[in-house]
């Protein structure tokens, strides 16, 4: 009876507790030399590493919030988050904003979408990307379309920005966007500064509409659409040269040294030297490759006492 009684007692504060867990979202991993998002797929749910929020501020990334997953129309003035039709038809020539609610049903060119209302996201609304790191990666740049699907009296600034680290609590701001006042879509293209380079921590990138929207009527519905981002790989350092060792052998000196395993015999010059405090030249050795990362360097003896290095020219 004792268990029967601490069960039901434990169960309900183990279910309060999952009540209170906000869900876990994957983390976009970097891979090759870009990304690419163009919404097409959300009717299954966001992609990997995005999210949608609500109460954004300039120190807070805001609250993660469902994504209704069902087609919604430009003119739906319901507020909320959307999966909207895009700014071009299946067929890639532009639409018009007078579509009617079939042929954006019908449309498989997607858009991730808000509507504000004074209710809902206005201000604190964004859209936000997370990537797990940019380890061994830099110049990070993206473009993104603004897709202006609904004019209505309202302007909102929306504030591009990034943030590093798993937890942020401060924001670079990029550039800012203001919605239109006719429907289409606008590219912008933005590039993350270097403190946001070879990062083993969280990157991140949002679109935040910070301050409140300004004007009368209704707000406009914003979608955003093809999203693409690019970087460029950093090498793994370079191998310096390291003398191995070094003997005489007819009348000659070999001296064995280690490499990158990328590089070749013309990767390096033998020098030497005659004293400590001397200048060292040319040794005019021959080098020759033992197996990758690994050389060897013979010249002529040239006095009684030498000091060598190995250089890359």
């Amino acid at each position: 009876m004792k268990k029967s009684a601490s069960w039901l007692y434990l169960a309900p504060l183990f279910l309060g507790m999952i009540l209170f867990l906000e869900p876990a979202r994957a983390q976009l991993v970097l891979n090759g030399t870009n990304y690419a998002q163009n919404f097409d797929a959300i009717s299954n749910g966001l992609p990997t590493g995005w999210s949608v929020r609500l109460n954004a501020t300039t120190n807070n990334l805001g609250t993660n919030v469902d994504f209704p997953i069902a087609t919604k129309t430009w003119a739906d003035s319901k507020g909320e988050f959307g999966n909207c039709a895009s700014t071009l038809s299946n067929s890639g020539t532009n639409f018009n904003g007078t579509e009617s609610t079939s042929i954006q049903g019908g449309c498989t060119n997607r858009a991730l979408a808000l509507r504000q209302t004074s209710a809902f996201g206005d201000p604190g609304a964004a859209f936000v990307l997370q990537m797990a790191n940019t380890a061994g990666l830099s110049n990070l740049t993206f473009s993104v379309d603004f897709c202006l699907l609904k004019t209505n009296g309202y302007t909102t600034i929306w504030t591009i920005q990034y943030a590093i680290g798993n937890a942020p609590v401060s924001f670079t701001t990029l550039g800012t966007y203001t919605n239109a006042t006719v429907f289409g879509a606008t590219t912008q293209t933005y590039t993350l500064a270097t403190n946001a380079n070879n990062l083993s921590s969280n990157v991140w990138i949002r679109i935040a509409a910070l301050s409140p929207a300004t004007g009368s009527g209704s707000r406009a519905t914003l979608g955003i659409d093809n999203f693409s981002l690019s970087w460029k790989t950093n090498g793994a350092p370079v191998a310096q040269p390291a003398i191995t060792g070094i003997i005489l052998t007819n009348g000659s000196v070999q001296i064995d040294f280690t490499g990158d395993a990328a590089d070749g015999p013309s990767s390096f010059v033998l020098q030497c030297a005659g004293q400590c405090p001397g200048a060292y030249g040319d040794a005019s050795a021959t080098i020759t490759q033992i197996r990758p990362g690994t050389f060897r360097a013979t010249c002529a003896m040239n006095g009684r006492q030498q000091l060598y290095r190995i250089k890359r020219p």
